[in-house]
Protein backbone atom coordinates (compact mmCIF):
# COMPACT_ATOMS: atom_id res chain seq x y z
CA UNK A 1 0.00 0.00 0.00
CA UNK A 2 3.48 2.64 0.68
CA UNK A 3 1.02 4.24 3.00
CA UNK A 4 4.07 6.48 5.03
CA UNK A 5 5.08 6.74 8.21
CA UNK A 6 6.94 9.72 9.33
CA UNK A 7 9.14 8.73 12.38
CA UNK A 8 10.67 11.98 14.02
CA UNK A 9 13.74 10.78 17.00
CA UNK A 10 14.30 13.73 19.17
CA UNK A 11 17.69 15.09 20.91
CA UNK A 12 19.87 13.08 18.84
CA UNK A 13 23.33 13.83 17.08
CA UNK A 14 23.65 13.19 13.39
CA UNK A 15 23.45 9.63 12.28
CA UNK A 16 21.32 8.72 15.39
CA UNK A 17 19.47 5.58 13.73
CA UNK A 18 22.86 4.16 13.39
CA UNK A 19 23.81 5.02 17.24
CA UNK A 20 20.23 3.66 17.93
CA UNK A 21 20.60 0.70 16.21
CA UNK A 22 24.12 -0.23 17.60
CA UNK A 23 23.10 0.86 21.29
CA UNK A 24 20.55 -0.96 23.87
CA UNK A 25 17.64 0.53 21.98
CA UNK A 26 18.52 -1.51 18.39
CA UNK A 27 16.42 -4.50 19.22
CA UNK A 28 13.03 -2.44 20.53
CA UNK A 29 12.99 -0.16 17.49
CA UNK A 30 13.71 -3.30 14.79
CA UNK A 31 10.77 -4.64 16.38
CA UNK A 32 8.61 -1.79 15.80
CA UNK A 33 10.05 -0.84 12.30
CA UNK A 34 8.64 -4.90 11.44
CA UNK A 35 5.70 -4.57 13.39
CA UNK A 36 4.88 -1.22 10.65
CA UNK A 37 6.05 -2.87 7.82
CA UNK A 38 3.76 -6.13 8.67
CA UNK A 39 0.64 -3.38 8.83
CA UNK A 40 1.91 -2.62 4.96
CA UNK A 41 3.30 0.84 6.21
CA UNK A 42 6.67 2.46 4.50
CA UNK A 43 8.65 4.33 7.38
CA UNK A 44 10.51 7.46 6.96
CA UNK A 45 13.02 8.53 10.09
CA UNK A 46 13.79 11.79 10.34
CA UNK A 47 16.40 13.44 13.24
CA UNK A 48 16.11 16.99 12.26
CA UNK A 49 12.89 19.59 12.26
CA UNK A 50 13.96 21.22 9.21
CA UNK A 51 14.02 18.16 7.39
CA UNK A 52 10.14 17.29 8.91
CA UNK A 53 9.04 20.12 7.75
CA UNK A 54 10.54 19.55 3.88
CA UNK A 55 8.84 16.00 4.29
CA UNK A 56 5.12 17.12 5.52
CA UNK A 57 5.58 19.70 2.57
CA UNK A 58 5.43 16.99 0.17
CA UNK A 59 3.48 14.17 1.74
CA UNK A 60 0.74 13.88 4.33
CA UNK A 61 1.73 10.92 5.87
CA UNK A 62 -1.27 8.55 7.79
CA UNK A 63 0.78 8.81 11.11
CA UNK A 64 3.72 11.15 12.65
CA UNK A 65 5.74 9.14 15.59
CA UNK A 66 7.65 11.64 17.56
CA UNK A 67 9.74 10.05 19.83
CA UNK A 68 10.79 12.99 22.24
CA UNK A 69 12.59 13.11 25.41
CA UNK A 70 10.77 16.22 26.63
CA UNK A 71 7.01 16.21 24.83
CA UNK A 72 5.66 19.03 26.02
CA UNK A 73 8.40 21.15 25.34
CA UNK A 74 9.10 20.04 21.79
CA UNK A 75 9.35 22.89 19.06
CA UNK A 76 7.16 20.57 16.25
CA UNK A 77 4.00 21.32 17.81
CA UNK A 78 4.00 24.96 16.17
CA UNK A 79 4.64 22.91 12.66
CA UNK A 80 1.84 20.37 13.37
CA UNK A 81 -0.95 23.22 14.39
CA UNK A 82 0.01 25.12 11.25
CA UNK A 83 -0.74 22.06 9.11
CA UNK A 84 -3.43 21.41 10.69
CA UNK A 85 -4.79 25.07 10.32
CA UNK A 86 -4.46 24.57 6.29
CA UNK A 87 -6.53 21.22 6.83
CA UNK A 88 -3.89 18.47 6.96
CA UNK A 89 -5.00 16.00 9.07
CA UNK A 90 -2.01 14.12 10.58
CA UNK A 91 -2.50 12.72 13.70
CA UNK A 92 1.00 12.00 16.21
CA UNK A 93 1.79 9.56 18.36
CA UNK A 94 4.48 10.70 21.18
CA UNK A 95 6.92 8.07 22.30
CA UNK A 96 8.97 9.04 25.01
CA UNK A 97 10.89 7.99 28.64
CA UNK A 98 8.74 9.93 30.74
CA UNK A 99 6.02 8.30 32.64
CA UNK A 100 2.11 8.27 31.73
CA UNK A 101 0.21 11.07 33.92
CA UNK A 102 1.74 14.38 33.70
CA UNK A 103 3.86 13.88 30.68
CA UNK A 104 0.80 12.23 28.77
CA UNK A 105 -1.35 14.86 29.82
CA UNK A 106 0.84 17.90 28.52
CA UNK A 107 1.14 15.87 24.78
CA UNK A 108 -2.27 15.60 24.46
CA UNK A 109 -2.41 19.38 25.22
CA UNK A 110 0.04 20.78 23.14
CA UNK A 111 -1.61 18.15 20.43
CA UNK A 112 -0.50 14.72 20.48
CA UNK A 113 -3.28 12.02 19.78
CA UNK A 114 -1.51 8.79 21.16
CA UNK A 115 1.46 8.27 24.38
CA UNK A 116 3.44 5.45 24.78
CA UNK A 117 6.38 5.05 27.39
CA UNK A 118 9.39 3.13 26.78
CA UNK A 119 9.99 0.57 26.63
CA UNK A 120 7.18 -0.31 24.04
CA UNK A 121 5.51 -3.23 23.98
CA UNK A 122 5.32 -4.52 20.07
CA UNK A 123 2.15 -5.72 20.30
CA UNK A 124 0.69 -3.19 21.61
CA UNK A 125 2.14 -0.82 19.21
CA UNK A 126 0.84 -2.19 16.08
CA UNK A 127 -2.54 -2.69 17.97
CA UNK A 128 -2.15 1.30 18.47
CA UNK A 129 -0.92 2.52 15.55
CA UNK A 130 -3.78 0.46 13.04
CA UNK A 131 -6.23 2.00 15.97
CA UNK A 132 -4.88 5.36 15.18
CA UNK A 133 -5.18 4.95 11.65
CA UNK A 134 -8.47 3.79 11.28
CA UNK A 135 -10.08 5.47 12.97
CA UNK A 136 -8.35 8.88 11.68
CA UNK A 137 -9.59 7.12 8.44
CA UNK A 138 -6.34 7.63 6.90
CA UNK A 139 -6.13 4.47 4.62
CA UNK A 140 -8.38 2.08 3.06
CA UNK A 141 -10.69 -0.34 5.54
CA UNK A 142 -8.65 -3.67 5.87
CA UNK A 143 -11.30 -5.16 8.60
CA UNK A 144 -10.64 -8.99 6.71
CA UNK A 145 -7.34 -8.56 6.42
CA UNK A 146 -4.94 -11.00 8.20
CA UNK A 147 -1.40 -10.47 8.63
CA UNK A 148 1.18 -13.08 10.37
CA UNK A 149 4.49 -12.77 10.41
CA UNK A 150 5.22 -12.08 6.51
CA UNK A 151 2.38 -14.15 5.24
CA UNK A 152 -1.00 -11.89 4.12
CA UNK A 153 -4.40 -12.98 3.71
CA UNK A 154 -6.86 -10.62 1.62
CA UNK A 155 -9.92 -12.53 2.01
CA UNK A 156 -11.99 -9.43 0.03
CA UNK A 157 -9.79 -10.65 -3.37
CA UNK A 158 -8.73 -13.41 -2.12
CA UNK A 159 -5.03 -13.00 -2.13
CA UNK A 160 -2.11 -13.96 -0.46
CA UNK A 161 1.53 -13.22 -0.25
CA UNK A 162 4.15 -14.57 1.90
CA UNK A 163 7.53 -11.70 2.12
CA UNK A 164 5.71 -10.00 -0.80
CA UNK A 165 5.27 -12.77 -2.88
CA UNK A 166 2.30 -13.48 -4.35
CA UNK A 167 1.26 -17.17 -3.70
CA UNK A 168 -1.78 -18.85 -5.96
CA UNK A 169 -4.49 -20.41 -4.13
CA UNK A 170 -7.12 -22.66 -5.39
CA UNK A 171 -10.42 -21.50 -3.53
CA UNK A 172 -10.64 -24.14 -1.04
CA UNK A 173 -6.80 -23.77 -0.03
CA UNK A 174 -7.35 -20.49 0.73
CA UNK A 175 -10.27 -21.16 2.59
CA UNK A 176 -8.20 -23.54 5.01
CA UNK A 177 -5.21 -21.23 4.84
CA UNK A 178 -7.55 -18.77 6.14
CA UNK A 179 -9.23 -20.83 8.92
CA UNK A 180 -6.10 -21.84 10.62
CA UNK A 181 -4.80 -18.21 10.40
CA UNK A 182 -8.43 -16.81 11.84
CA UNK A 183 -7.41 -19.22 14.45
CA UNK A 184 -3.61 -18.29 14.73
CA UNK A 185 -1.88 -20.39 17.54
CA UNK A 186 -5.44 -22.42 18.15
CA UNK A 187 -5.00 -26.48 17.63
CA UNK A 188 -7.72 -27.11 14.75
CA UNK A 189 -8.95 -30.47 15.04
CA UNK A 190 -9.32 -32.39 11.52
CA UNK A 191 -13.50 -32.87 12.07
CA UNK A 192 -13.59 -29.53 12.91
CA UNK A 193 -11.83 -28.27 10.30
CA UNK A 194 -13.75 -30.64 7.83
CA UNK A 195 -17.00 -28.91 9.27
CA UNK A 196 -15.73 -25.47 9.26
CA UNK A 197 -13.98 -25.63 5.87
CA UNK A 198 -15.96 -28.43 3.86
CA UNK A 199 -19.32 -28.65 5.87
CA UNK A 200 -21.17 -31.51 7.53
CA UNK A 201 -21.54 -33.78 4.83
CA UNK A 202 -17.79 -35.05 4.76
CA UNK A 203 -17.07 -38.19 6.52
CA UNK A 204 -14.46 -37.34 9.68
CA UNK A 205 -12.07 -40.34 8.59
CA UNK A 206 -11.32 -38.82 5.05
CA UNK A 207 -7.76 -37.60 4.63
CA UNK A 208 -9.16 -34.77 2.53
CA UNK A 209 -7.41 -32.09 5.48
CA UNK A 210 -3.93 -33.52 5.31
CA UNK A 211 -3.68 -33.74 1.66
CA UNK A 212 -4.97 -30.03 1.15
CA UNK A 213 -2.58 -29.17 4.67
CA UNK A 214 0.57 -30.43 2.26
CA UNK A 215 -0.17 -28.45 -0.53
CA UNK A 216 -0.52 -25.40 1.25
CA UNK A 217 2.77 -25.81 2.99
CA UNK A 218 4.84 -26.35 -0.17
CA UNK A 219 3.10 -23.20 -1.24
CA UNK A 220 3.23 -21.51 2.37
CA UNK A 221 6.30 -23.22 3.90
CA UNK A 222 8.45 -24.54 1.35
CA UNK A 223 12.01 -22.46 1.01
CA UNK A 224 11.21 -20.23 4.48
CA UNK A 225 13.06 -20.90 7.58
CA UNK A 226 9.93 -20.11 9.66
CA UNK A 227 7.63 -22.33 9.58
CA UNK A 228 3.91 -21.59 9.49
CA UNK A 229 1.54 -24.77 9.49
CA UNK A 230 2.56 -26.96 12.32
CA UNK A 231 0.79 -31.00 12.87
CA UNK A 232 -0.27 -31.67 16.21
CA UNK A 233 -0.40 -35.59 16.33
CA UNK A 234 -3.13 -37.30 16.70
CA UNK A 235 -5.55 -34.11 16.58
CA UNK A 236 -5.51 -32.00 13.66
CA UNK A 237 -3.27 -28.49 12.69
CA UNK A 238 -1.97 -25.19 14.08
CA UNK A 239 -0.67 -21.71 12.65
CA UNK A 240 1.54 -20.37 15.12
CA UNK A 241 4.06 -17.03 14.41
CA UNK A 242 7.74 -17.99 14.97
CA UNK A 243 9.05 -17.21 18.18
CA UNK A 244 10.71 -13.84 18.18
CA UNK A 245 8.77 -12.58 15.17
CA UNK A 246 6.75 -9.49 15.33
CA UNK A 247 3.29 -10.37 16.60
CA UNK A 248 0.88 -10.30 13.91
CA UNK A 249 -1.95 -12.13 15.16
CA UNK A 250 -4.26 -9.98 15.14
CA UNK A 251 -7.45 -9.73 12.70
CA UNK A 252 -6.56 -6.12 11.09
Amino acid sequence: MNETIAWFVSGQPAGALKGLEAGRDKGEHMNLLQALQDLGLHTAIIEDLEDLRLLLSRVEPVLLIAELDHAAEWTGWGLISDLRDQGKRIPVMVISSEAYGEAAVAAFEAGGNEYMVKPVHTGEFKCRVDNIIRLTGRHRDRSSLLLVDGLMLDPTRRMVKRDGMDLKMTPKEFDLLYYLAVNLGEVCPRDEILQQVWGYHFHADTNVVDVYIRHIRLKVDKGHKNKLIHTVRGTGYVMRAPEGAPHADTIL
